[in-house]
């Protein structure tokens, strides 16, 4: 799963030029999008054992030229503990996106997506907080539901650097999983 962000870069800077040459329009179009769905708590052992998957939401604004959309991306997640103490866990990140849709002339747009920023990992119950660096990298489809709505659907690979509050110094990993609606303008 470690080398699932680097796959998906190399695959987006791969794409990005045959998909910029693809699509001449010249002009930009910009969306917001409101998504909700769940998150899976994946790494380290610990992190997986302890909680169970996610309640979550997004919010993104992007701005698009050709088939490479530019992004930024708020995201939340809520983990339950598995345990008896009331110790959830909370992930919320910030984060700039690079979106390459390499077909544009359907009313399905697939699309691969890289990113990376503010990462913030707290249980309240333990006056336990982190705010570092995170990256992600996924894959979903847009699917067009009129002239500027779209519903899409998403899942990616979330990794922050939480090196400092894990016992076991490894990395926190979880993958959400998203569902909503893009505006277009």
């Amino acid at each position: 799963m470690k080398s699932i962000p680097l796959l998906c870069l190399v695959l987006a800077l791969l794409l990005a030029g045959p998909a910029a040459a693809a699509d001449n329009d010249g002009g930009i179009e910009f969306s917001a999008s409101v998504g909700l769905g769940t998150g899976f708590p994946w790494e380290p052992d610990d992190f997986a054992d302890d909680w169970d998957p996610s309640f979550g939401g997004m919010l993104e604004v992007a701005a698009r030229k050709s088939l490479v959309e530019l992004s930024v991306s708020f995201d939340y997640n809520f983990f339950l503990s598995t345990g008896l103490q009331p110790d959830d866990a909370n992930i919320v990140t910030v984060f700039g996106n690079i979106k390459i849709k390499p077909i544009a002339s359907s009313s399905v747009h697939p699309y691969i997506l890289v990113g990376g920023g503010y990462y913030r990992y707290w249980i309240v119950d333990l006056d336990l907080s982190e705010n570092t660096l995170g990256v992600q990298a996924g894959a979903g489809v847009e699917i067009d539901i009129g002239e500027s709505q779209r519903i899409f659907f998403d899942a990616k690979e979330v990794m922050g650097r939480t090196r400092e509050t894990n016992n076991l110094r490894e990395n926190t990993y979880h993958i959400p999983v998203r569902i909503g609606l893009t505006f277009v303008f």
